[in-house]
């Protein structure tokens, strides 16, 4: 094969991709980014943020995306950093589901308002006591992080079908 050529850009001599992705040892411990997956996340984060979402543990805007950010930064080997990056993304995409599952909720209540005297208590805090419930019993399952998760992503996705689809009989039969 012949040699990959270089180019060059602004004065600098830089090799294709290709070519680094074959570097071999001298190229070892390296960690190749998915900034594509990084760049997504944060902006998924920042939408999370700008919405006041009760799911981001209330830490200081840019708080949440720094620690994951700093948690990437320092993945020892390419293993380590695509299970970790995968993990933070299925966490964030069941953050982001249960974010949605609560203004759905919180919709039906406005459209409702007669509903909200149903709940024993805050209805936001029933809401997410019943959201807790379900992890709770996930997590005596004993499964791993993933099953446990795409356990999970299947129960959000079935109460914003349920939210949607019957509204005021689903928040009535299953919440309250």
């Amino acid at each position: 094969m012949e040699p990959f050529p270089e180019t060059e850009m602004e004065g600098t001599s830089v090799r294709s991709s290709a070519a680094r992705d074959e570097a071999g040892p001298s190229h070892e411990g390296t960690v190749v980014r998915n900034a594509s997956l990084e760049s997504s996340m944060r902006n998924r984060i920042v939408r999370l943020e700008q919405d006041n979402s009760p799911y981001l543990l209330d830490k200081a805007k840019g708080a949440y995306w720094s620690g994951i950010k700093k948690e990437l930064d320092h993945a020892p080997s390419q293993g380590e950093y695509n299970r970790l990056v995968g993990f933070e993304n299925r966490d964030l995409l069941l953050r982001e589901l249960k974010h949605e599952d609560l203004r759905l909720f919180q919709r039906v209540l406005e459209q409702n308002p007669p509903l909200a005297d149903q709940a024993p208590y805050n209805p936001q805090e029933v809401f997410q006591d019943f959201l807790d419930e379900h992890g709770d019993q996930l997590d005596r399952l004993q499964l791993d992080v993933y099953q446990r998760d795409q356990l999970e992503l299947e129960f959000l996705a079935l109460v914003r079908q349920g939210l949607k689809r019957d509204g005021p009989a689903y928040i009535r039969e299953r919440i309250f």
